[in-house]
């Protein structure tokens, strides 16, 4: 067949012979969008995906480490006024070859919604699309993480120029400048990513760790796979490669050189990544430095897995005997440092320290006896009611990376050791000193408000809250009037306290460890659904916002007719107003008959509204638990 044949994005495609590079820049699209339409067939070399079909499946021009749903476009559901360009804007974005098909899928799915969005106001074309339905949509999402919010922005503006590009030419000036980054929002992101930083792992858990795993891995009475994982964790700790990269390092990739004038020889391990290039499937060789227990360790799986990769015709460093999937998966990987530390939890110190090690992932061993999660020799030494706290993978890169510039590396080198693009996502690995101090300073004086009664916080575990610290100022023989400042350190220790949206968040350590996973944890802390936030009067303009927020939600799709998404919304207003906003405004009130309104707003500026139209606004808050 006659063409230009061109591999994008890892996938060999077969233009017809107008095609020039003109396409892939989004400027005239269109020759070769009629051409597609005309064929009714991508022209891919292998494989056969009809432009009609609902289902695009790239599956298998794709990496094997990336899930079949994420490489799978699915238009069924989408209005027929949007799916042909919804279909040509998800082929540019391939095209373009700046992302990887599950960067691109995940656009794909936000632009879905915003048009399903559309099609449910009765719109059947961007021309017809204002400024005030796209910020109707966007106030949607309010409850969302500010990145998450800032990602539905971009796609959205992406589609809008995508259409003027290769549609229709309009106007969408006030529509890109509604979506482009604001200082506000460019704050909040910079708030977020600092509250969800990823902590290091602390000195003594670590050499505890690496001082047991080391003694295992030298152990050829033990198991092969417990050699093994115990190998694959002190390597991951001392590269801080990347879950992926690490899993899928093959064998005699260790390397050796010559340094100071030949007197001394230095290793280092060749690996892939696919960090930083273009396309699926598509890798770069780096090197990691290695240091000697980490040689030990490599060499160690290269040694006790010959006769395993002989047996399944493999070449990857790490193939454990009951592995089920070849490269294990992060999830596997994990569950693997669980089965192990669990087997030696006493020496490693991982049993029941959820208060000490607050970070870590924290899993009650009796929930893992009633899933049969882990294997029984594991568990037969603890009860129940015991919990185990490991550090998830990513820590050790974290904490390689703070050792090293704590030993004084130059950033550039470590920016180059860990594979970052810039070195502003090293910095961001860092845990500066100044960090900790502010996280110590809010704690400390979060705890000096409890503790001295100088103003009272809310929330459901606020009683046991109360009760834990009453408890351990008994337990010490400690004097609130004297040895407050002692009192204070040493229940900061014994209770992490970090700063939350609307209230504070004192969830690990003795009153319970955070009940919700990972993937719901934004949203319960968004609308304060959580037991472990605490709240006070001064926070009461962020959850006054919150509130206005489902007001402007529950009109919407009033509007729309939306009965149940009305209910589920006005469900969680109430619930705003009558665990924080209420309580808030009652407090409020007692401050300030307390200690004067001059002295509230002064200490207090951002609450000066509330002062001011108290009475309006608890009236108008309190209407909706009649």
């Amino acid at each position: 067949m006659n063409g230009t044949l061109k591999e994008i994005n890892n996938i060999q495609w077969l233009f017809p012979n107008e095609y020039d590079d003109s396409v892939l820049k989004g400027v005239t699209t269109n020759r070769i969008f009629n051409h597609i339409k005309r064929i009714d067939k991508l022209p891919i070399v292998s494989g056969e995906i009809f432009f009609s079909d609902d289902v695009w499946d790239f599956n298998s021009v794709t990496l094997e480490r990336v899930p079949k749903r994420k490489s799978t476009f699915d238009f069924t559901k989408i209005d027929i006024a949007f799916k042909e360009q919804l279909k040509f804007f998800a082929l540019t974005k391939v095209w373009e070859d700046k992302d990887k098909i599950q960067t691109i899928y995940k656009t794909l799915g936000n632009i879905k919604d915003f048009v399903k969005y559309l099609s449910n106001s009765d719109i059947n074309s961007l021309e017809y699309v204002s400024p005030q339905t796209v910020k109707k949509y966007i106030d949607l999402k309010s409850h969302l993480a500010p990145n998450t919010i800032r990602s539905y922005k971009n796609c959205i503006n992406d589609f809008f120029q995508f259409y003027s590009n290769n549609y229709n030419k309009i106007d969408w000036v006030e529509i890109n400048k509604y979506l482009n980054l604001t200082k506000k929002e460019s704050q909040e992101l910079k708030a977020q990513r600092e509250s969800n930083k990823w902590d290091t792992i602390p000195d003594e858990y670590l050499d505890n760790l690496l001082s047991c795993l080391s003694n295992i891995m030298d152990n050829q009475n033990a198991s092969i796979d417990d050699r093994g994982i115990s190998a694959m964790v002190i390597l991951l700790s001392q590269t801080g490669l990347r879950n992926g990269e690490i899993c899928d390092i093959p064998i005699n990739s260790l390397e050796s050189v010559k340094i100071l004038n030949g007197t001394k020889t230095a290793y280092y391990m060749r690996y892939k990544t696919s960090k930083g290039v273009k396309g699926n499937g598509n890798f770069k060789e780096v090197n990691t430095t290695m240091t000697d227990i980490a040689c030990r360790a490599y060499q160690t799986l290269e040694k006790i897995y010959k006769d395993r990769r002989k047996e399944i015709n493999s070449s990857l460093l790490f193939v454990p005997l009951k592995a089920k999937t070849l490269p294990v998966t992060e999830n596997a990987l994990s569950r693997m440092l669980v089965n192990i530390s669990l087997k030696h939890g006493k020496e490693i110190g991982c049993i029941n320290v959820k208060e000490k090690y607050p970070n870590f992932h924290h899993q009650n061993i009796g929930i893992l006896m009633e899933r049969n999660a882990v294997s029984i020799e594991y568990l037969k030494n603890y009860k129940p009611t015991d919990t185990i706290s490991t550090p998830r993978p990513h820590q050790f890169r974290v904490r390689l990376c703070n050792d090293l510039i704590n030993q004084g590396v130059p950033i550039f080198y470590v920016q180059r050791h860990m594979n970052h693009l810039t070195k502003e996502i090293t910095y961001g690995y860092y845990r500066r000193e100044q960090d900790l101090a502010k996280e110590k300073e809010l704690a400390e004086s979060v705890m000096k408000m409890l503790v001295t009664g100088e103003s009272q916080v809310m929330g459901d575990g606020k009683d046991t809250l109360m009760l834990r610290i009453n408890e351990y100022i008994k337990k010490s023989n400690l004097n609130v009037a004297t040895d407050l400042d002692e009192i204070i350190s040493g229940l900061t220790k014994k209770m992490p306290i970090r700063a939350k949206n609307g209230g504070i968040c004192i969830k690990s350590g003795p009153i319970r460890e955070c009940s919700k996973s990972d993937g719901t944890d934004n949203l319960y802390c968004a609308y304060g659904m959580c037991t472990n936030l605490f709240h006070s009067f001064f926070m009461v303009d962020i959850n006054y916002e919150k509130y206005t927020t489902l007001l402007k939600t529950i009109k919407y799709n009033q509007e729309k007719g939306f009965k149940k998404a009305v209910e589920k919304e006005t469900n969680k207003l109430r619930y705003i107003v009558e665990k924080f906003l209420i309580p808030e405004l009652e407090e409020l009130e007692k401050e300030t008959k307390l200690k004067g309104e001059i002295h509230i707003k002064e200490k207090y500026p951002q609450i000066s509204y509330f002062v001011d139209n108290y009475e309006t606004i608890y009236k108008e808050v309190k209407a909706w638990l009649n």
